[in-house]
């Protein structure tokens, strides 16, 4: 799972420059009063977990943060200096193309000048240490994990500046010189830092409900008969086998049907509604025949709900907070190492609210809230975590500036002293410190 260690803000919007916040691996909860950054905050580190600025393709700014996984680790720093350009700043426009494991292909994004990414990772198995600066054009590799570190192999990145960062990366460990196996060892290594984290932010209200709807899915079916699913919908191919397997009998048709036997973020909301049963209807959009592999386009999903009664109805029926849970449960679907989660409480029962912490699991956690309900879910082992899992947002006059930092060591020490009594929620004990 990828973990976002860091964050540092040199500059952005008004935010004081040099702010540097330790995040825990576990939960993160930024407080504050509204209008104090927290939702801007979790955009940010949306976007450094996915190296995605492009929501931010209009603004200056100068950030530095470290990505960690359990093979690699990724310290980025990120500065865009010009905002009249209209730039795309995806750190990870590459696409794989099968049936050929490990074949990287370009999807010719090209940057704006105005972007310039430094990037420095180590894989943790082999010890392959790659920097990559693409504002000076340069580039190495070395290995560290030798009693005597072998020499710097030096590479120029002129003839590549306008690819993304994980271009350059292949091209690297291509130069490295070891044409065996290792370059795709190493490739795997930091495939998770850079791919495999896909997720947004969860909103306030209802806008991921809505765009379930709109989200796309793919089907890709090879000449070997083997199906594979992509697309916002389904990033993590929770829904691959279950449509693989309608798709392998009647590939080409108009709807496609999951239930809660067979689809897990439906089960999860199943329980917790209280009805009998569930179904999703997935539309088939549009198709495309090539000459090895054959793509679908499936969209338009909906969903019914049967109670015992024996009436039936769609989402569109359900109550605010149930609209949240089902929406949630297909959100942390897609969200495979974080979740980031804009004041989750948000019309949902106690029982509810209950449900959704014990699913997000081992992830990493950001959340907003300006209801205690959620605060006294949390549970602390040391000063140090309290420490970590606090963000506090205010602001600062004279110059007028958003400050966000960690709680300090006094405060958190003060903290886990009262939190260890049990005398008071958690809520309650952050509002008797001034905290909240």
């Amino acid at each position: 799972m990828v973990k976002l260690r860091w964050l540092q803000v040199n500059k952005f919007r008004t935010v004081k420059p040099g702010t540097r916040l330790a995040f825990n691996p576990g939960y993160n909860v930024l407080l504050g009063q509204n209008g104090t950054g927290k939702t801007t905050l979790l955009n940010l580190v949306a976007a450094a977990i996915k190296s995605n600025f492009a929501d931010f393709k209009d603004e200056e700014f100068d950030l530095s943060y470290e990505l960690e996984s359990d093979k690699a680790t990724a310290t980025l720093s990120v500065r865009n200096q010009n905002r009249a350009l209209p730039i795309s700043l995806n750190l990870k426009d590459i696409a794989f193309e099968h049936p050929q494991p490990g074949a990287w292909v370009s999807e010719g994004v090209m940057h704006s000048p105005s972007l310039s990414v430094s990037t420095s990772i180590s894989s943790k198995k082999t010890g392959l240490h790659v920097q990559l600066d693409l504002e000076n054009q340069r580039g190495s590799a070395r290995r560290t994990d030798e009693a005597v570190p072998g020499p710097s192999l030096e590479f120029d990145l002129s003839l590549l500046k306008n690819f993304p960062p994980w271009v350059l990366l292949v091209t690297a460990l291509e130069q490295w010189g070891d044409k065996t196996s290792t370059p795709r060892e190493l490739l795997s290594d930091f495939r998770e830092l850079f791919l495999e984290s896909t997720t947004s932010r969860f909103d306030e209200s209802l806008e991921y409900f809505n765009k379930l709807g709109e989200l796309p899915l793919e089907l890709f079916r090879y000449p070997d008969g083997h199906i594979a699913s992509s697309g916002a919908l389904d990033p993590t191919g929770v829904m691959n086998e279950p449509l693989g397997s309608q798709a392998r009998g009647k590939w080409g048709a108009p709807e496609y049907l999951l239930t809660d036997a067979n689809l897990q973020p439906l089960k999860q909301t199943l329980q917790l509604l209280d009805f009998e049963s569930a179904e999703a209807i997935l539309e088939l959009v549009d198709s495309l025949k090539g000459q090895q592999i054959d793509m679908m386009r499936l969209g338009n999903l909906r969903f019914y709900f049967s109670h015992r009664g024996g009436w039936k109805i769609s989402e569109k029926m359900l109550s605010y907070g149930q609209k949240r849970v089902l929406s949630f449960m297909f959100y942390l679907s897609t969200a495979k190492s974080t979740v980031i989660a804009d004041e989750l409480v948000n019309g949902l029962h106690h029982r509810w609210i209950r449900a959704c912490f014990e699913a997000l699991g081992p992830r990493q956690v950001f959340l907003t809230s300006q209801n205690p309900l959620l605060l006294d879910y949390l549970s602390f082992k040391s000063p140090e975590e309290v420490r970590s899992a606090f963000v506090l947002c205010r602001w600062e006059k004279g110059p007028e500036q958003m400050v966000w930092e960690n709680m300090s060591q006094e405060a958190a020490a003060d903290f886990f002293d009262s939190y260890k009594v049990g005398f008071q929620q958690v809520g309650e004990l952050l509002q008797s410190k001034g905290l909240w």
